[in-house]
């Protein structure tokens, strides 16, 4: 009887290190903060990440996740303006609440798109607003009143194409803001919402501001 409890007891402690393990090395594994300081966020959205072209991580545990590259944990200054500039590789998705297609937060009103329309043709201009049917991703700091909705790549864009989207905004006092992707794309999951869109280092993030 003993010995039956001592090896039950052995398997539950063997459990119990592996589910920490897997926990630990695999689900929450993730890339460190961009190093130092910057004013100047330079990002890429992939569909997948064993299809991230400026940033690759040929190591990462979750190749077939989509994500933001290289990270998601910036430094920055506080009161100062951020400019971004995020190469949105991605199809459209679409947004469950269409209020979230306008801009919101950012100088000026408008971020400046540079895309390809339905003929394949190249465009560029200033945008408030795109169709919610045909977001891609979104880049939203609640706690800033940022949110700027990421056109999708059409389909009859050339392959390999990116979107370009630039635009700035400004910062508050210290602290450590969070940023998350408004748009459920974690496919296979429950409604959409969970792997990537739940887990720092992919569709969300911190901003820490000092």
């Amino acid at each position: 009887m003993l010995r039956r409890v001592s090896l039950v007891a052995a398997g539950v402690v063997i459990v119990v290190i592996a589910i920490v393990a897997f926990v630990g090395l695999f689900m929450l594994r993730q890339p460190g903060p961009l190093a130092g300081t910057t004013t100047k966020l330079h990002l890429e959205t992939v569909a997948a990440l064993s299809d991230a072209v400026e940033w690759p991580r040929p190591n990462d545990p979750h190749p077939d996740w989509v994500g933001y590259l290289p990270t998601t944990t910036w430094h920055v200054p506080a009161n100062s303006t951020i400019q971004v500039q995020i190469d949105q590789e991605d199809g459209a998705s679409g947004l469950r609440n269409p209020f979230w297609g306008k801009v919101f937060g950012i100088e000026g009103g408008t971020m400046h798109v540079k895309y390809f329309d339905d003929k394949g043709n190249p465009q560029e201009g200033d945008m408030d607003s795109i169709d919610p049917t045909m977001a891609a991703h979104t880049f939203a700091i609640p706690d800033l009143g940022v949110f700027v909705p990421l056109l999708g790549v059409g389909d009859t864009a050339p392959p390999g194409t990116q979107n370009i989207i630039t635009f700035s905004f400004k910062t508050k006092g210290p602290g450590i803001y969070r940023w998350q992707c408004f748009v459920p794309c974690a496919a296979g999951t429950l409604f959409g919402n969970g792997g990537p869109m739940s887990t720092i280092g992919y569709m969300g993030g911190e901003l820490i501001v000092t």
